[in-house]
């Protein structure tokens, strides 16, 4: 099945919340209990440097510099959760899931539009591109 796309718009300094439902066609939720994933937003597809990184063990951000490479990055709060409510609360097998990331690592996304993928890895660790898009940051005023 070919990824979704949805384009995010993530204000630069704001927190960031996300919240997608994983659902079978009847409208049922996708039990996500084990799953895994991870999301990284690009400048380009092509770009090495990541502007962010999350996991379900939370999120990397590029600090000052605004861009990491591949295990580097300033580690921030937030991240991917599964099961879960738009506040974060597990609520059993609904095919929630969550993407947060806190205000003080948005701050240093660079401003402009960005790309990104989100890929769940199922308990047999197969990946699924879910969902794709572009990942605009409007510039932040109040600094």
């Amino acid at each position: 099945m070919p990824a979704s796309r949805y384009d995010i718009y993530a204000e630069q300094g704001s927190t960031f919340k996300l919240h997608l439902q994983y659902k079978y066609a009847g409208g049922t939720g996708i039990d996500l209990v084990n799953f895994g994933g991870a999301m990284q937003v690009r400048r380009s597809s092509k770009d090495d440097g990541i502007v962010l990184f999350l996991t379900g063990s939370g999120v990397t951000g590029g600090g000052i510099t605004g861009e990491f490479m591949s295990g580097l990055g300033v580690a921030g709060i937030g991240g991917i959760s599964f099961n879960t409510s738009i506040s974060g609360g597990t609520l059993g097998a609904t095919g929630g899931i969550l993407l947060r990331i806190d205000a003080n690592t948005m701050k240093y996304v660079p401003y402009g539009k960005h790309f990104y993928d989100l890929e769940l890895i199922n308990t047999l660790g197969e990946v699924q591109r879910f969902i794709e898009g572009t990942f605009e940051v409007p510039r932040e005023i109040t600094r």
